[in-house]
């Protein structure tokens, strides 16, 4: 089968290993509209592909990923916060954030399993990535953590936080947008395992080998039957919750400020008055 080739993407097989590298390193990974709609072609062709059995998914350059793409160009949603005047048109944007929900719970759904191989930042839509994956590796330096949760709206896959590491670190991750280290996401269970950067692939690619061993019947049986218990206890409603609750984030005075500072006064100018602001 040949490989698959994209703009956004690097794609290969080996070993009945898919690696799938989000390819823009030089914007940190930052997913667009047009890295999203690839990412769904990259797991179609694994999922199709009988010599796969797992997904090693990872970044080029020094970071996972920074997050959703803020530049006008590259935005996901269809309104562009610093069009308008005030707040963007709600029924419109409702929709548009209950379609990045369903592109999440697809690959929610995915047969087969997803590590991730964590490097550097992994910020705020990063994490949408990072709740879809079945095992993350993570180096040393790595830094995790929603900073966008200040002011500018919350992840679709939200619910995916309490299940991962309980309540109380949810909230204090969301109320201060903090970033926390490698080592503290291990330990609250956000990550698998935590291994010195330099060590970092080859021991994402000895977990993926490792899954790879297991009969693909037992790897997917295992998953739906893990996923299941938690979709029984109410993922894809809470899901649906907070993809309304993020629409209403976006009519917030916090979200028109920013993005009327990005229309008066230019992207960087906006992003410098936010760290100042929020730190």
């Amino acid at each position: 089968m040949t490989d698959p080739t994209f703009a956004n993407l690097l794609y290969s097989v080996d070993e009945r290993i898919c690696s799938i590298t989000l390819n823009r390193p030089d914007k940190l990974n930052a997913m667009s509209k047009s890295l999203l709609d690839e990412l769904e072609l990259a797991f179609s062709a694994a999922k199709a592909d009988d010599e796969v059995s797992v997904v090693l998914l990872k970044g080029a350059g020094r970071s996972f990923c920074a997050g959703y793409d803020l530049a006008p160009d590259d935005w996901i949603l269809t309104q562009y916060g610093a069009d308008f005047e005030g707040p963007v048109n709600a029924v419109i944007d409702r929709d548009d954030v209950s379609e990045i929900l369903e592109r999440w719970l697809r690959l929610w759904k995915f047969p087969k399993p997803i590590i991730a191989q964590v490097q550097g930042v992994c910020l705020s839509g990063a994490g949408e990535l990072l709740g879809v994956a079945d095992l993350v590796v993570a180096g040393e330096g790595s830094k995790f953590g929603h900073p966008a949760g200040r002011d500018l709206g919350i992840p679709v896959t939200l619910s995916f936080w309490p299940m991962l590491i309980g309540m109380r670190k949810t909230k204090e991750l969301l109320f201060t947008s903090k970033l926390i280290g490698g080592a503290e996401a291990e330990r609250i269970g956000l990550v698998n395992q935590v291994v010195p950067d330099d060590e970092l692939e080859d021991a994402a690619l000895a977990m993926a080998r490792d899954v790879a061993r297991t009969a693909d019947v037992g790897l997917r049986m295992s998953k739906l039957a893990t996923n299941r218990w938690f979709e029984n206890m109410g993922l894809f409603a809470s899901c649906a919750s907070t993809a309304d609750l993020d629409t209403f984030f976006h009519q917030s005075s916090s979200y028109v400020d920013f993005f009327s500072a990005v229309r008066e006064r230019g992207m960087s100018a906006a992003l410098t008055e936010r760290s100042e602001k929020y730190g």
